[in-house]
């Protein structure tokens, strides 16, 4: 009877024993998601990243990585959150790029998203261009579009600056390049344009392009126009030595200077012309005159580098001048520059 109860005694505790060391049940498997959005992105912009774990990433092994060629390399360096996006842009060059992320749930176990592709297109552009940079009052402009895209029905638009507005000045079709003219006008000066367009609702526009209207300034002819030519050459070596462009010489500011110049040479008095400004061709958006008297005609424009004031005219930030040279009854020359920014 012993022997018995000694046997179930056994018995149970071998069954015990096989109880205590069960294994636990599994858990579940640790993931992580990545989406992209949008996933077609014009060159130089930007998609919304955005990450989705199960599990908290150990510091230092979470990363978006790149497929490039056959290896993934790593893209960007990120936190360790399980829930985590941001922006990343898209570079410059068309084509696909390919993502994954890559995270460690454990000390040992890597785990990675599906990848996800992103296609990048070219960027859409508009531009403008003109073959006749220089036009007589009353001729015609001709101008260009050229655009990377087909322009929305009833949004592609010339447009001219006003002061500082944009106006529509005409409707074109909707083609990717287009030519056409535009009326330049019976005054002198300087107008500007620019097209803009949506290309599936968003916004587009293109560079400007500026043309002078006006007979441009006469070829040397006499003393005077000498005088007056190589104040501007001596005046854009100026610029030049500091970097800056060249400034046009703009037949209605030449008459502006040309007329004070005289003025003052009449008056045998050197002052400002009060009304330069209201008197110089429309368009512009920044004026500014500069007036001597008494220096030679070489000697001129070193005498107005050496001031502060003129010398900031003479590199301010203008692309167009006009030159006045007159003789007074004495004997003295006068000199007036005036300049406009178009």
């Amino acid at each position: 009877m012993r022997k018995l109860l000694s046997g179930l005694v056994l018995s149970l505790s071998l069954v015990v024993g096989v109880l205590l060391v069960a294994p636990p049940p599994a858990s579940a498997a640790a993931t992580t998601s990545l989406t992209l959005s949008p996933t077609s992105v014009a060159a130089g912009g930007t998609t919304t990243v955005v990450i989705r774990s199960t599990f908290t990433p150990v510091a230092g092994s979470f990363r978006l990585q790149e497929r490039r060629g056959t290896q993934w390399v790593t893209a960007k360096e990120l936190p360790s959150y399980r829930n985590y996006g941001f922006e990343l842009a898209v570079g410059s060059t068309p084509g696909t790029r390919t993502f994954r992320v890559a995270a460690k749930a454990d000390s040992r176990t890597w785990v990675h998203s599906r990848a996800v592709s992103v296609t990048v297109r070219s960027a859409t552009s508009t531009a403008l261009s003109t073959t006749t940079a220089q036009v007589a009052r009353g001729g015609t402009i001709q101008l260009a579009a050229r655009s990377t895209f087909l322009p929305d029905a009833g949004s592609f638009k010339l447009q001219e600056k006003r002061g500082s507005t944009w106006s529509t000045v005409a409707s074109l079709p909707s083609y990717r390049n287009y030519g056409f003219t535009h009326p330049a006008g019976d005054t002198d000066g300087v107008r500007t344009f620019r097209t803009v367009a949506t290309s599936g609702g968003t916004w587009v526009g293109s560079s400007w392009v500026s043309v002078t209207v006006g007979t441009p300034a006469p070829p040397p002819t006499d003393e005077i126009a000498e005088a007056r030519n190589r104040i501007v050459a001596d005046t854009n070596a100026a610029r030049a030595r500091q970097g800056l462009p060249a400034l046009a010489q703009l037949s209605g500011i030449t008459t502006v200077a040309q007329d004070w110049a005289e003025t003052m040479a009449a008056n045998r008095r050197m002052e400002h012309n009060p009304d330069y400004a209201s008197q110089m061709p429309r368009g512009w958006t920044r004026a500014a005159e500069n007036v001597a008297y008494g220096y030679g005609v070489t000697s001129v424009v070193d005498a107005w580098m050496d001031s502060p004031g003129h010398r900031a005219n003479i590199l301010g930030d203008f692309t167009h001048i006009g030159v006045g040279v007159a003789k007074g009854s004495d004997g003295r020359l006068y000199y007036v520059q005036n300049f406009g920014k178009y």
